[in-house]
């Protein structure tokens, strides 16, 4: 039976000894894109000083076996009736610096450790009932609700998102073709898209070469999704200025290394899009994306994932992950569909218990048939 970890909350160390401990745990980890020292260092280099996390450190006699960062902010909800001293998992807990959206979040640890590792941050977080009262994991896997119960916590989910995925492996007999595992009309469609696209000259993806490529390709993609975002009357990716700090860095920390992948799309001259993502452990992650779609009876996100999945495909990727959110191409071309949650274990406090209690009230009143006018009042 291994021994058990023990955490504590630090200052961080100088960045450069961080990054040493960081990707040393990482050899043997089997972590995410989103908890490897690429997205954590970039994190730790754009948000400024004053909201900078801590570091909540794992050890087991006396060696450190896992590390994650620890953020901290006060907010009030429930029209200001419920204060809450918030802690977050990766994330610095303020909305403005938190916006490249974490998935796949965790503890990094090693993977034989993770359920121990889990335990033990619950563990941890229920001694801190004077300093805490919410322990926030964003964009998780895994559900709360049983460990948290055995540490006496309550649990509260902020958003459950379905998240999608290609295994690699089913295109082996059409060599990386989607369109051969799709429904008989996504694949009349596709092939369609892909008909029309090719009266402009052969279809190509390719990956940019270099560091300065990449960066101008996130450039062209940036105006190709804010134009198409506002065309929609809805706000985009980039509406927070942080956004794009955070990516410019990101690219030019980890593209060397080949975390970091801009590919675009053409049909002969016409370019179709922009796709903008990160690889680790044979998985591409399908982060963020910029179209030519001006014209709704085009398809040219359909073509460039298609293309993209291809070349995932031809490089011995083993996944593509869409991950969370669901629209029609992602349901469409998925062959694996998950759960992320954004969750919040809590102290039992009383004024968790009565909000509780007032969601579920809320949600059984708008569902009862007796009611049909809260049955047709939209969620909020």
């Amino acid at each position: 039976m291994s021994a058990a970890i023990a955490f504590r909350c630090e200052a961080l160390p100088p960045r450069a000894v961080l990054e040493r401990e960081w990707r040393r745990l990482e050899a043997e980890a089997g972590i995410s894109f989103f908890v490897s020292w690429a997205w954590i260092g970039a994190l730790l280099a754009t948000v400024p000083e004053p909201k900078q996390p801590r570091l909540l450190r794992g050890t087991t006699r006396g060696e450190t076996v896992a590390l994650a960062l620890l953020g901290a902010a006060t907010t009030r909800r429930r029209l200001g009736l419920i204060r809450a001293r918030g802690v977050y998992l990766n994330e610095t807990g303020d909305a403005q610096f938190d916006a490249m959206t974490v998935e796949h979040n965790g503890i990094l640890v090693a993977s034989r450790r993770r359920e121990a590792a889990l335990d033990a941050l619950l563990d941890w977080f229920a001694g801190q009932r004077e300093q805490a009262d919410e322990l926030h994991l964003s964009g998780v896997s895994f559900a709360l609700s049983e460990p948290a119960a055995r540490c006496g916590l309550l649990v509260s989910d902020a958003a459950v998102l379905p998240s999608y995925a290609v295994a690699l492996d089913r295109l082996e007999a059409s060599g990386g073709d989607i369109a051969a595992i799709l429904s008989a009309n996504a694949r009349q469609q596709l092939r369609r898209a892909f008909r029309h696209f090719a009266r402009h000259g052969p279809l190509s993806v390719r990956a940019a070469a270099t560091e300065a490529e990449a960066q101008r390709w996130f450039t062209a993609l940036k105006a190709l999704h804010c134009a198409s975002w506002e065309r929609r009357r809805r706000p985009h990716a980039f509406t927070n200025p942080f956004f794009e700090q955070f990516h410019r860095r990101l690219i030019e920390a980890s593209f060397a290394e080949g975390a970091i992948q801009l590919l675009e799309a053409r049909a002969g001259e016409r370019i179709l899009g922009y796709l903008y993502n990160f690889r680790r452990d044979r998985t591409v992650y399908a982060y963020q994306s910029g179209f030519d779609d001006g014209d709704p009876r085009e398809r040219p996100g359909y073509v460039t994932h298609a293309l993209a999945i291809r070349h995932a495909f031809e490089q011995d990727f083993a996944s593509y992950d869409f991950m969370a959110g669901y629209n029609r191409l992602k349901a469409s071309f998925a062959t694996r569909r998950t759960i992320m949650r954004w969750q919040i274990a809590q102290q039992p406090r009383l004024r968790f218990r009565l909000e509780h209690w007032a969601r579920r009230f809320k949600q059984r009143f708008q569902s009862d048939p007796k009611f049909p006018l809260a049955a047709a009042a939209p969620k909020g």
